[in-house]
């Protein structure tokens, strides 16, 4: 009973966003609102966009090299630690991530700080910005609620003859099968062997418990984030992870973080070179939902990053370790 409440509750937030009869999709307005306070540049694209700069290094941190490498690659043009990208964002996320740097007014599915556009708009809105800016991003919210809106990006990207001049990096939750229950098998075919596009998955937490604590969803649901992630493998699709290491309990996190790595290794042996820890960091519409357990989930995250690279060094040689990401493949 509680799964089919759940589902029924992620429709409702892809029918908010989805417009299957116009081909249309409902993106956040990011000019005005409290995310933009926190970001190094204005929105533009009439206020529907954001440049963000994707930082390789990160203070204190392992590096995050996603995705400068993939998209670099992709376009043959040097490596760079700092990547700029035209993000847009969906209007709507089935997923209440307490450290998400999106405003929940901007992930309700409202028309208050949004509008209808269909995806050949939104290109039309990127070409006209003129930036320069060779990767989109299309974050959120949550992409995953409507993969017609990447089958659709890359048909305008196509159309617009920008297909090898761009790269489309496209975030993920894991948390429905969406693209396999609304894609047909040629559509699926089609995203699998597009050149330039690069999909990430975030894994919401290193074992149930934390994934639980991080997405306020059921504990069940932590196991099938792999599954999902396993039938992208499956498809073709170049995708890469992302983890979150906020908990609130740290008991035994080496043991923990083993636990996770074997599981990633299940999918492939590779797979753990492919996933990048996600430092966590406190933005201006975090400060609301902030309390002490997520203020020492904040502190404390250091414990299991410490975690993660000791298990790394134990299952692959240090020339494995500098490889590329973008290089490890499956």
């Amino acid at each position: 009973m509680e799964n089919n409440k759940l589902e029924k509750c992620f429709k409702n937030c892809r029918t908010s966003i989805y417009k299957s009869e116009t081909s249309e999709f409902l993106l956040s307005r990011i000019a005005g609102s409290e995310q933009e306070t926190d970001m190094s540049v204005p929105s533009n694209c009439e206020g529907y966009g954001r440049i963000h700069h994707f930082r390789r290094n990160v203070t204190n941190w392992v590096q995050d090299p996603l995705p400068n490498d993939p998209a670099c690659k992709a376009l043959k043009i040097p490596y760079t630690d700092v990547l700029e990208a035209q993000v847009f964002q969906l209007a709507s996320c089935n997923v209440n991530c307490w450290y998400c740097f999106v405003p929940d007014e901007l992930k309700r599915g409202g028309m208050i700080n949004a509008k209808w556009l269909t995806a050949e708009e939104m290109i039309g809105l990127y070409k006209k910005s003129d930036t320069g800016i060779r990767v989109i991003d299309l974050s959120g919210g949550n992409p995953e609620l409507a993969p017609e809106w990447i089958l659709e990006t890359m048909k305008a990207l196509e159309k617009n003859n920008l297909a090898n001049e761009v790269y489309l990096w496209a975030d993920d939750t894991l948390t429905t099968d969406y693209y396999f229950e609304y894609l047909s098998k040629e559509e699926l075919e089609y995203m699998a062997s597009y050149k330039n596009f690069g999909k990430v998955g975030c894994f919401k937490g290193f074992d149930n418990h934390s994934f639980a604590f991080n997405s306020k969803l059921p504990e069940y649901i932590y196991e099938k984030q792999f599954e999902r992630f396993e039938r992208y493998v499956d498809m073709g699709l170049d995708i890469y992870g992302y983890v979150t290491l906020t908990s609130d309990n740290y008991d035994g996190i080496e043991e923990k973080m083993g636990g996770f790595m074997d599981r990633l290794q299940k999918i492939h042996p590779i797979l753990p070179l492919r996933i990048v820890p996600l430092k966590i960091f406190a933005f201006t519409p975090t400060g609301s939902r902030l309390n002490n357990h997520y203020n020492m989930a904040l502190k404390n995250q250091n414990l299991a990053i410490k975690a993660w690279v000791a298990e790394l060094s134990k299952r692959y040689s240090k020339e494995q370790l500098t490889c590329r990401i973008s290089d490890n493949t499956y």
